[in-house]
């Protein structure tokens, strides 16, 4: 049996014997491996694989998948205006900018799958810039600097979300659209038109399992109305304060790296303006067009909790020196 098995002998051997025990004994692999390894491939091709165990087909289980791959397929093809969502109690973590990177896994990554375990959120949110296509980019290259291939991008940035996924198991798993993200789509429908509705053409296909669109909203028209987007609305060092300010609720947004949370209270109540920094390191090699010169950037995220409908204050998850530090402590 081979010792290093790619993804095209797993997808042959697993649609054949349909069985992650049956997989594993023909590899010669721990089983375990072998269901992390099928949830990758799931997620990085955007195809179901299922299986096939006698007496399970009514099981709670099975008709969970078959749920899941009803969701993906129907995800796969929609991207939405507006989501929304209610929330009464539970964690949600939000995370921005992550400009995955061929070959870096960051400490605010490592920190994000670590604190989704052991939180365990109600949602999952990554809000926007996960991809960030350096080879599409309306931007020159700088002088012979290196950069990746897209397809190798696109490899890495499904790979961290199925790390993600792993993490948070159960969580409600949603990205909103970054400018980044939309380079893709935008460098392929300025281009190659006649493609359009063709498989692979979109970031969806590649994150079957996340529901995505612009901007989410957790509990609108009430007390706790909470808006999640990638861009603020108002721009600049004040930026979560003009956003919260202008929209009239708490908002959380990405775009400006910074990681900041910025109470607003009028006769309404308390509410939030967030900005929630990067996930990726600010001086990384994605960053090269800052000439390295001082950025006013952090890595880190977002922890969001809601009790009875209303967000409590956010919490911050900050990497400093290398390390990531939440409530105090270490991740």
């Amino acid at each position: 049996m081979p010792t290093k098995v790619n993804d095209s002998e797993f997808i042959e051997a697993w649609k054949k014997l349909k069985s992650a025990s049956k997989v594993s004994e023909f590899f010669k692999m721990d089983v375990r491996a072998i269901r992390a390894r099928r949830r990758t491939i799931e997620i990085r091709y955007g195809i179901s694989l299922p299986s096939e165990s006698k007496g399970l087909g009514n099981s709670w289980r099975a008709q969970k998948g078959q749920i899941l791959d009803k969701i993906a397929e129907h995800r796969s093809k929609v991207y939405k205006h507006v989501m929304d969502y209610e929330l009464h109690d539970g964690v949600v973590l939000v995370a921005s900018d992550a400009h995955y990177w061929p070959g870096i896994v960051t400490p605010g990554h490592e920190a994000f799958c670590k604190l989704a375990k052991q939180l365990k959120p109600a949602m999952v949110v990554l809000n926007g810039d996960i991809l960030d296509g350096a080879r599409i980019s309306r931007h020159a290259r700088i002088m012979w600097e290196k950069q990746p291939e897209l397809k190798d991008e696109i490899h890495t940035v499904q790979d961290r979300c199925a790390e993600i996924e792993r993490a948070a198991q159960g969580a409600k798993l949603i990205r909103t659209i970054g400018n980044h993200d939309s380079r893709f789509e935008n460098y392929l429908s300025g281009r190659a038109g006649e493609f359009e509705e063709m498989v692979g053409t979109t970031l969806l296909d590649y994150l079957p399992r996340w529901e995505a669109g612009w901007a989410l909203h957790l509990n609108r028209e009430e007390d706790g109305w909470v808006c999640i987007r990638h861009r603020p609305v108002g721009g600049g060092i004040h930026s979560s304060y003009n956003s919260t300010l202008k929209a009239g609720v708490s908002y959380i947004h990405g775009h400006l790296h910074k990681l900041q949370v910025t109470p607003w209270a009028d006769y309404r109540g308390r509410r939030y303006g967030v900005d929630t920094g990067t996930l990726a390191e600010p001086y990384g090699p994605q960053f090269n067009y800052t000439e390295a010169g001082p950025v006013n950037w952090a890595s880190g995220f977002a922890v969001l909790t809601f009790v009875g409908g209303k967000m409590l204050q956010p919490e911050l998850c900050v990497v400093e020196h290398g390390k990531a530090w939440f409530r105090g402590k270490e991740v």
